[in-house]
């Protein structure tokens, strides 16, 4: 089953408002304590999208630092090179991470994968690519969701589509528990996890549909089937808070020096 996915520009930024303007905790503040302690000189941010975190890594690793963006979106690379134009050691790069990494064995401290790595087409692959280019001593972060994540969402998808969530979204809402952790155990040997509690609490119905409708669940069935902004209004309540959880794992892979 090839369950990879094609990101739109509009879809991510408007999924990033939302976790900034109504989550009660925000997965950079996670990913910054955990560079913190590290002091990584080079990062790599596999599936980097519009570059939500490069800023970041850019000032985790200094001028002396390294950092590399690799997606296979060119629109959202070239987003990534505006935002930076003046960065001299950021390396942005169009490719898969169902490809050979353009990269040598093992030259990066630190490689990131937020909430992309369930895309790859063969998770062993991409880990053992990610194994490769990873340093002695170095780790990989994978962050995704767990199978908990938006149960909300596919509880109002029902309602309104009368459809459950197909099955390829509902693998890639899975895979990082449950294929890439036991598989990154037998790649790396030393891997950790950490569950993320998050809450994404909308002050109106109106500030759901927006994020509802720009996730992969809308788009490959309600979208698909025609239904509009007003099918899904009426499922809303008129007014109030409408929650969603969003629960979220960070599986760590270090390699042995």
């Amino acid at each position: 089953m090839d369950i990879s996915y094609q990101e739109t520009q509009d879809r991510l930024a408007s999924r990033i408002r939302a976790h900034k303007l109504f989550g009660n905790f925000d997965i950079s503040d996670w990913i910054a304590d955990y560079i913190g302690r590290r002091s990584p000189g080079s990062i790599l941010d596999l599936g980097c999208g519009d570059g939500n975190h490069i800023d970041l890594y850019l000032r985790c690793v200094g001028e002396e630092g390294t950092v590399a963006g690799v997606d296979r979106d060119q629109a959202l690379i070239e987003r990534v090179r505006s935002r930076h134009p003046a960065a001299k050691n950021l390396a942005l790069h169009v490719t898969s991470m169902d490809e050979k990494l353009p990269f040598d064995d093992g030259v990066f401290d630190l490689c990131m994968v937020t909430f992309a790595i369930y895309n790859a087409r063969d998770a062993e692959f991409t880990l053992r690519e990610l194994h490769r280019v990873t340093a002695e001593g170095g780790e990989v972060v994978m962050i995704g969701p767990t199978p908990n994540n938006v149960a909300e969402l596919y509880e109002f998808n029902e309602k309104v589509t009368g459809r459950k969530a197909d099955e390829r979204t509902l693998r890639r809402t899975a895979r990082t528990v449950q294929e890439f952790l036991p598989l990154a155990l037998g790649v790396f040997g030393r891997v950790q996890a950490e569950v993320l509690h998050s809450v994404l609490t909308f002050p109106e119905p109106a500030e759901f549909l927006r994020y509802f409708c720009s996730t992969l669940l809308y788009e490959e069935i309600a979208e698909r089937e025609g239904y509009s902004l007003d099918d899904l209004k009426a499922y809303c309540p008129p007014a109030g808070k409408m929650t969603v959880s969003k629960e979220m794992v960070a599986v760590v892979a270090a390699k042995s020096a």
